[in-house]
């Protein structure tokens, strides 16, 4: 197609799926990792794919998984994306982040690591399926801060770990952690069922931890982020800079293991916009069929949740991994501060009016 296209923007930051294998089988995936997909990238077409990028104007990606250390030729992307100027980090269970791994993305380039742990010692290795886990991983994370390497706790905040955190935080601190980022979790993959979805209430819940432990995690050293499903626009949500929508699609997407192109790696497989198989880069971000869920928003757009929102043109609707596998539905998420709030408050007058 021609390149001069009616959108204008670029994927700026890319979140790129190396392999779906993993050894572990967390019980809160969204992506349900595990063994690897049927035909994978291999080296070289992973390399080509790399050399497409500085055209993109892409800036950072974010290497993931499944568990992105189990891709044997992970460095050797590293290397070429660092070669072209582009920040690389990578998310890992911290199973394989021993000091072989951590040299190794030293010496590659690798700007920094984002470490899981999704509760206190008998929670995470509850979660992840394995006994122990935890006091490996804060072991693994001290090292990897006294070897200099950048490193960010991400925390999936689920119910059961929500009454840990402030204790999760005092000994992320103990250990050396900086940065810490809490997202919440998807109902998706595993997560689906089982007990680790929250309420309404435990999603308010979150929010006031957040505003309360947030200025005593700045005040010793450690910067406290949330995630993009967490908002909107009431005084527990922190973002800075404010949301303005999702950015899937916009200026930010995915790529699967098997070269499949779509706006966020958290959003089920079905939202697929192309196959870099088939495609170049370049041809599939800007189609104008691509991403039409984003590009082409408008207020008609907007679920029942979201529909009757004052912020609704600012917010459009929130995170639309969240809305989708909360409704089926983009561009209405139902956890959000400002709707659970408006819905608790008409509850109660419901509920006044009628005990008169």
């Amino acid at each position: 197609m021609d390149k001069n296209t009616a959108f204008d923007g670029f994927p700026f930051i890319l979140g790129w799926e190396l392999t779906l294998a993993c050894n572990l089988r967390c019980g809160h995936c969204g992506s349900t990792a595990g063994t690897t997909r049927q035909h994978e990238l291999t080296t070289k077409e992973a390399l080509a794919l790399c050399d497409q990028f500085p055209q993109m104007l892409v800036q950072e990606v974010d290497f993931t998984g499944g568990e992105p250390l189990l891709r044997q030729d992970w460095p050797l992307l590293a290397k070429r994306l660092h070669d072209y100027d582009i920040t690389v980090k990578m998310v890992t269970n911290g199973m394989a982040l021993n000091d072989e791994a951590i040299s190794l993305m030293k010496e590659t380039g690798v700007a920094g690591v984002g470490v899981s742990i999704d509760g206190l010692e008998v929670t995470h290795d509850s979660v992840r399926g394995r006994k122990g886990l935890f006091r490996s991983l804060m072991s693994s994370i001290e090292k990897t801060v006294k070897f200099g390497l950048p490193l960010t706790v991400i925390t999936s905040v689920h119910a059961l770990n929500l009454p840990e955190l402030p204790e999760m935080m005092r000994q992320f601190l103990a250990v050396g952690v900086r940065n810490w980022r809490l997202q919440p979790i998807f109902p998706l993959g595993r997560a689906r069922c089982g007990n680790l979805r929250m309420t309404e209430n435990d999603f308010l819940d979150f929010g006031t931890f957040v505003t309360t432990w947030e200025p005593r995690a700045r005040a010793q050293g450690m910067v406290m982020r949330t995630g993009d499903a967490y908002g909107y626009y009431t005084e527990l949500d922190n973002s800075d800079p404010p949301w303005y929508g999702c950015p899937a699609g916009l200026f930010a997407c995915g790529i699967t293991s098997d070269g499949k192109v779509k706006g966020c790696l958290s959003m089920p497989d079905e939202l697929i916009e192309g196959d870099l198989r088939q495609h170049d880069f370049w041809d599939i971000w800007f189609h104008p069929d691509s991403f039409a869920y984003n590009r082409r928003f408008s207020s008609v757009s907007l679920g029942s949740f979201c529909a009757s929102c004052d912020k609704a043109d600012q917010c459009r609707g929130g995170c639309i991994t969240m809305s989708f596998a909360s409704t089926g539905q983009f561009h209405n998420d139902p956890l959000c501060f400002s709707g659970i709030r408006t819905r608790t408050a008409s509850t109660q007058r419901l509920a006044a009016s009628q005990s008169k």
